[in-house]
């Protein structure tokens, strides 16, 4: 009998979608210029090894034909490499509100992650060789049931990551225990 009560008063009501806050207009705050130049850096490495090896097959091997058409069809690949690190330069950016965080990444396809921090597990932060050598680091946050981050912010300068790392385990630990990497 109080089962058959319990069910007949739940309710799940509408929610008026236009009442909803709306991520979209939040102002967010972009990442260092530096990681531009970590992705150029990274791309113009691999760019000259595909030259190179371009180089190496052009002068050793009889298809020279084949050769030029696939060192064509790279050229046009790393040209929109470049590009793309450029372009997406301008789309990184992240805010941190109230309840939640946002990040948005992505040129051609965009995302936009929302993340509530009582769905926060842990924070850490990590840095590269390159990103030693430049200065920045990415902020990586972990949620329940996922295998890795579900957000990483790359091209903070370390002071910002670290005071976003302190910000984000105060706002998690006021959910919930946070763990610290």
């Amino acid at each position: 009998m109080a089962s058959v009560e319990a069910e007949s008063s739940f309710e799940n009501k509408p929610i008026a979608i236009d009442t909803l806050p709306r991520y979209q207009e939040v102002g967010l705050n972009g990442i260092s210029k530096k990681l531009l130049i970590k992705n150029l850096i990274q791309i113009s490495v691999w760019f000259l090894a595909f030259l190179l090896l371009c180089g190496y097959m052009f002068f050793y091997t009889e298809e020279r034909f084949l050769i030029t058409i696939v060192a064509a069809a790279g050229f046009l690949l790393f040209s929109f490499l470049y590009f793309n690190a450029w372009k997406i330069q301008k789309i990184y950016g992240y805010a941190i509100r109230e309840r939640d965080i946002i990040y948005r990444k992505g040129f051609l396809i965009t995302n936009t992650t929302v993340i509530s921090f009582n769905r926060i597990q842990h924070v850490s932060i990590s840095r590269g060789v390159l990103d030693k050598m430049l200065g920045i680091s990415t902020l990586s946050i972990f949620t329940a049931g996922g295998s890795g981050s579900d957000i990483s912010i790359p091209g903070l300068e370390p002071e910002l990551a670290q005071t976003l790392k302190e910000a984000l385990v105060i706002k998690i630990s006021e959910d919930g225990d946070a763990t610290i990497q």
